[in-house]
């Protein structure tokens, strides 16, 4: 208000500057600004405002028919009981956008006393009718009836029972009325612990770990929390917080393998299927035999096991998503497959693809072995300016082993395979770090153009043979200090 009236102060000096023309026009405007804001604040009124703890109990009637909110317990133990929904979570957040709306009414505009017809308004056949009862002094009780919205999209026409006068409220403030009581259930399946207080500092948004089971592997797929982290001595290339312990050892992808890691943060359903499941719901909806379980163990105590069963369709015989249910919650929900990235991801892409990740300043050796070498390696130096690489004992190039180096980090994975073989490896290449770590990588022929590869012993990949071709290659034109191919 006062910075209209400022502008037109201003456009007034401006007009006596330009010749005094039509000022005495200007100078009323405020008047009649300052006459319609009086008049809107005059309509706007405060029908009643209590304390939510007072309401001992909502009785909501709408379209979808009638329920209670009774209220339970006093002062800090208060807690709320919704009839018909026992034993179902309840959002915390819908309910109190509920309690708080019915402690609290204020109307926007006093649109007409004693109507002729109050059918004008939707208010003969109500929306909803609310009764809110408090146990204040004077043992106050409210009944709200809403009619239709008002054309201008924001406001909702309403009577207060007893008051024959026709009001608006703010249209968000009474859409909460509206709904059914089965709006209240909970369809946040989990979301991470907030801190106690400033004193805890527990990552409740870490995962210890997760096992992950399919009907179409024939493994499970364990990932766990990287304790290499909490260890400053120890330097890994992980990016990570999270390493994959099953099928095989490996450090995690961020990149591929964070919507797996997270997205149990923040679980949320698309809809609800069944309330209060038996045996025979889950047996229909392929509960009892799981697509895929997600069993997780949480940072700070808490687990979240749930089950992926069958898909679910509408009437039309569209796709809705797949029912889910969670240990301890008595909801059969049903969640859109984009949100169950566990569902269907391939294993061997939410790795890293380096077999090793150890840095080239952290080696202390490395030998390779093929038909074509023996090759031994040894390194000193903790940085570019007194790094130093010897083979067989003489100093050799270090840019150049650098590049050869980053070739055999770039050993591709193709896919996780646990085929037992007695067979020779083309190259193995051996390598020790400063700190006592170190893995051992074979390239063993197998078939359809694929290598298998060892890593510590143990079989669990395939590999593209045309890298371990290369590599062999790459070892000829590296003895002959020539520059290596990075293509294969």
């Amino acid at each position: 208000m006062k910075k209209n009236f400022r502008i037109i102060i201003i456009c007034v000096i401006a007009v006596v500057i330009l010749g005094g023309i039509a000022a005495a026009l200007l100078l009323t405007a405020p008047e009649k600004e300052e006459e319609t804001a009086s008049a809107d604040e005059e309509t706007s009124r405060l029908m009643y405002d209590k304390n939510p703890s007072d309401i001992s109990e909502i009785t909501i009637e709408n379209e979808h028919g009638t329920y209670r909110i009774l209220r339970v317990g006093e002062g800090d133990d208060i807690k709320w009981s919704i009839e018909g929904i026992s034993g179902l979570p309840i959002s915390s957040e819908s309910l109190g956008n509920v309690i708080e709306n019915a402690a609290t009414l204020t109307a926007q505009k006093t649109v007409v006393e004693e109507p002729d017809d109050i059918s004008i308004y939707g208010l003969d056949a109500p929306s909803a009718k609310v009764t809110t009862v408090f146990t204040d002094s004077a043992g106050t009780k409210n009944t709200l009836i809403l009619g239709n919205e008002v054309p201008d999209g924001i406001n909702r026409y309403f009577m207060l029972e007893g008051d024959d006068t026709v009001y608006t409220a703010r249209k968000s403030d009474m859409q909460y009325f509206l709904n059914d009581k089965y709006d209240l259930v909970n369809k946040v399946i989990y979301k991470a612990k907030t801190a106690a207080d400033e004193n805890d500092t527990t990552d409740y948004t870490r995962i210890n770990k997760m096992t992950i089971s399919r009907k179409d592997l024939d493994y499970d797929v364990v990932i766990e929390y990287d304790v290499r982290q909490d260890d400053e001595s120890i330097m890994t290339g992980n990016s990570t917080q999270y390493v994959m312990t099953s099928p095989a050892f490996r450090d995690l992808n961020p990149e591929t393998s964070s919507e797996i890691t997270s997205g149990i943060f923040g679980f949320t359903a698309t809809d609800l299927g069944i309330l209060n499941p038996t045996e025979e719901d889950a047996v229909k909806c392929g509960l009892a035999d799981p697509a895929a379980v997600v069993k997780t163990e949480i940072n700070g105590g808490d687990t979240l096991n749930f089950y992926i069963g069958d898909v679910c369709y509408d009437e039309d015989g569209s796709k809705l998503g797949r029912y889910v249910i969670a240990d301890g919650i008595n909801v059969i929900y049903v969640i859109d497959e984009a949100s169950l990235p566990w569902l269907d991801f391939e294993p061997i892409r939410i790795v890293t693809t380096m077999f090793t990740g150890n840095y080239v300043f952290d080696l202390e050796s490395m030998d390779i072995k093929a038909e074509n070498a023996d090759m031994h390696f040894t390194m000193t130096g903790s940085s570019d300016k007194d790094f130093e690489v010897k083979l067989d004992g003489s100093v050799v190039d270090k840019d150049k082993f650098k590049s050869f180096y980053q070739f055999i980090l770039r050993a591709p994975s193709d896919d996780f395979c646990f085929e037992e073989t007695d067979a020779e490896p083309a190259v193995t290449i051996t390598i020790k770090t400063k700190a006592g770590g170190g893995d051992v990588v074979e390239f063993i022929p197998w078939e359809n153009r694929k290598s298998l590869v060892k890593l510590n012993g143990e079989v669990a990949y395939t590999c593209a043979t045309a890298y371990v071709d290369r590599l062999v290659k790459n070892i000829d034109l590296y003895k002959n200090g020539e520059d290596i191919v990075i293509n294969w």
